[in-house]
């Protein structure tokens, strides 16, 4: 990835280069970022509700067949865990076909695009499987936090509650960090960024626009599986 700086109206900014020379870019702003993980979340979540209806009948029945000790309780055990699990595939799913494309639906929204820096498209199906591991590992910290900080029951934890209760909280104040990195870094590049080779962009230009009567006509397609 090649970064300069220019100072213009808007005053000191990182510039990206692509490294097939088709187009600079600037750096997507904290505001921009916020807009398209608050639309591609409630598309998630919306989601999760559609899909979680059915699954929780299935996971009831399974409930049902365990606690009655059918054969032993074992497959009533299995279909209530594999309802759990499925509940999961909206988030991933949604995370990995996406962001090979380069926009999700709330990047589209916000007009800013997610790209390798070193190859200056979408990342590969492998790295978004496992970013859309860790993004909804970050989520369902933030969830935990926020039914801990908001909970009026005093129940003693568990061990192994409290042990996934403390990390939710350490995880969360990682994601803070990651935050204030696009804020205080020139590239706007969070932790979670750096540590998948990917960059957050924003105003694409051409370095060499193909103009028409309405000028410059370029499109820019940035995705992974073109």
């Amino acid at each position: 990835m090649k970064v300069r700086s220019e100072t213009g109206p808007r005053g000191f900014r990182a510039r990206y280069s692509d490294p097939r020379h088709r187009y600079v870019a600037t750096f997507a702003p904290l505001w921009r970022r916020a807009v398209a993980a608050t639309i591609d979340w409630g598309a998630v979540y919306i989601s999760f509700l559609v899909v979680s209806i059915p699954l929780g009948v299935f996971q009831s029945l399974g409930r049902i067949s365990w606690e009655a000790g059918d054969f032993g309780g074992r497959p009533g055990h299995i279909l209530f865990l594999v309802g759990e699990l499925l509940t999961v595939v909206p988030v991933l799913g949604y995370w990995i076909v996406l962001l090979p494309t380069s926009q999700t639906l709330g990047m589209r929204a916000a007009d800013i695009r997610s790209v390798s820096r070193r190859t200056g498209r979408g990342i590969s199906y492998l790295r978004a499987t496992v970013r859309a591991f860790v993004a909804t590992t970050f989520a369902f910290a933030a969830y935990v936090v926020s039914m801990q900080e908001t909970s009026f029951r005093d129940d003693k934890l568990d061990h192994t509650s409290q042990l996934i209760v403390d990390a939710s909280y350490a995880l969360v104040g990682l994601g803070c960090l990651s935050a204030l990195a696009i804020v205080l870094t020139p590239t706007r590049r969070s932790l979670v960024d750096r540590l998948f080779g990917t960059a957050m962009l924003d105003e694409l230009e051409a370095v060499d626009p193909h103009m028409g009567p309405w000028g410059p006509m370029d499109a820019f397609d940035t995705s992974r599986t073109a």
